[in-house]
């Protein structure tokens, strides 16, 4: 088979997930539909909007046609990954396609006028150039990976869980959000009731630079509060976020705080969203792809930031130790399960430029 013959089957098959990716967007219509999107979104939270649809659907699949017990994908890694951790991928499994960007080396120059032109292959920078190197996106291919269910081997080690009781919060996630807020020159306070927030349980002042939370909530609720209070700040008081309107910063910081507040086994049956289309706009395919990025983002951030015990959002337990064992070569699918964007969607284009 000719390189081109190969370039064409995988546009192919690129163009094929993200018609799936493209289609199930169009599905979302209620707040519980999109609640549904969170609750898989918080289950593989460690991987991209991108992904974690693909595989929660085609697990979905599965299940429905007896090919698997369990209708959560659990755990899931790469060929290479599964051998690594001392697993075999099932003989005759079939794995689950992601998208997996191709990324590709750049060399450009700058002039002392600030100028810049891409090198040519081979070519040197003339006299008073800076050379830059950057990845650049090139476009998509498609990849495989297996759910932990079809796999069989060395046990994989129990992530450890909180075992929360009815109002509590785990412990060091309130200070380690608070921690966030702080550093980016945000106040923390108390206010005494609802009413003195008029009618909210927080609020955040870009103006002043301050965060207040309602304390006569329970732990959890404060903790909740303060998660939601965060995701304003991380992705609302620059540009794009404060241009967005108000429906929507606010599914999207609700959003984060359901996608945190998940993974660490807090109660989420308190959280309700909107109809789509009261915050989706005239181009709701295009605004759910970038909100889907955006909460993405920012609840990585705060989990990253968390010191209690939360799910590994479908990362296989001791992973990193060993992949580092093996080789970087076992790496390759794992990180670009992390980094497809889904702001991306719609790119057919698969191969880097020769």
């Amino acid at each position: 088979m000719s390189k081109e013959e190969q370039r064409t089957i995988m546009a192919a098959k690129v163009a094929a997930a993200q018609a799936i990716l493209e289609a199930e967007i169009v599905k979302l219509h209620s707040g519980e539909d999109w609640l549904n999107y969170l609750d898989f979104a918080a289950k593989l939270h460690a991987y991209s909007p991108n992904n974690a649809q693909l595989i929660t659907l085609q697990h979905a699949k599965a299940f429905e046609e007896g090919r698997v017990e369990d209708p959560s994908p659990g755990f899931v890694a790469g060929f290479n990954t599964w051998r690594a951790l001392g697993r075999q991928v099932e003989k005759g499994q079939r794995g689950y396609a992601i998208l997996a960007p191709v990324r590709y080396t750049q060399r450009s120059v700058a002039n002392r006028d600030g100028v810049v032109r891409v090198l040519r292959p081979g070519e040197a920078p003339d006299p008073g150039e800076t050379e830059q190197i950057q990845q650049v996106l090139g476009g998509f291919k498609v990849e495989y990976v297996f759910s932990h269910s079809r796999t069989t081997g060395v046990a994989l080690p129990e992530p450890p869980m909180p075992k929360l009781l009815e109002g509590e919060a785990p412990s060091g996630l309130g200070e380690a959000v608070m921690t966030l807020v702080t550093e980016r020159g945000f106040t923390v306070g108390t206010a005494a009731s609802l009413t003195e927030l008029k009618g909210a349980n927080g609020v955040t002042d870009f103006m002043v630079r301050s965060v207040r939370i309602r304390e006569d909530m329970d732990d959890a609720a404060m903790v909740k509060t303060m998660i939601h209070e965060a995701a304003h700040v991380l992705l609302h008081e620059t540009v794009p976020g404060s241009l967005l309107d108000r429906p929507r910063q606010e599914v999207e910081a609700e959003s984060v705080a359901f996608i945190v507040a998940a993974a660490h086994g807090m109660s989420s049956g308190d959280y309700s969203f909107p109809y789509v289309a009261a915050w989706a706009g005239p181009d709701p395919a295009k605004t759910i792809a970038q909100t889907q990025a955006r909460v993405s983002q920012a609840a990585k951030v705060i989990l990253g930031a968390s010191p209690a015990p939360h799910t590994t959002g479908g990362k296989v337990p001791g992973i990193e130790l060993a992949l580092a064992r093996a080789g970087s070569e076992s790496n390759a699918v794992l990180s670009r399960l992390e980094q497809t964007d889904i702001r991306l969607i719609g790119r057919t284009d698969v191969a880097a430029p020769q």
